[in-house]
């Protein structure tokens, strides 16, 4: 028996904020990852885990002005530091040892862009690239 993989039409929870509203229905793409952190200064336990990292939220929405909306969030919260987030990869709102949520806090990042190029299509939407730096690793929360 195989794995219960993580599918691209399942809708993810992804909730910022206090007290944490989910704006997955504006999120086109998402990925926490992480890089090489810039370090001026490396320590030997940094050394020894295989250096300093830094994880990010990054993704992909859809552009509205409308007060519940993400990019409105982003562009009335850019700057805000220690903002918990919840992401739900399987959309389950309670997490489990087998359907995990990755949460902590973050940074939101610049004020997002806004508008894009012309679209003879009605269902053709402005979206924007959006990058938060998450506070150390995110948690992996696996339930009671």
């Amino acid at each position: 028996m195989g794995s219960t993989r993580i599918r691209g039409n399942r809708k993810p929870l992804l909730k910022i904020g206090t007290p944490g509203s989910d704006y997955s229905s504006d999120i086109t793409a998402y990925t926490i990852e992480n890089d090489e952190a810039d370090a001026d200064v490396v320590t030997f336990e940094d050394a020894a885990n295989g250096g300093a990292r830094q994880f990010f939220l990054r993704g992909s929405a859809t552009q509205s002005t409308q007060n519940a909306a993400f990019w409105r969030y982003v562009w009335e919260n850019s700057g805000d530091e220690g903002v918990p987030y919840t992401v739900a990869p399987h959309g389950n709102a309670v997490p489990s040892a087998n359907e995990p949520h990755f949460v902590g806090t973050l940074t939101i990042g610049p004020k997002p862009k806004i508008g894009g190029e012309a679209n003879s299509s009605a269902t053709g939407a402005f979206v924007f690239d959006f990058e938060f730096k998450i506070d150390g690793e995110p948690t992996m929360d696996k339930g009671a």
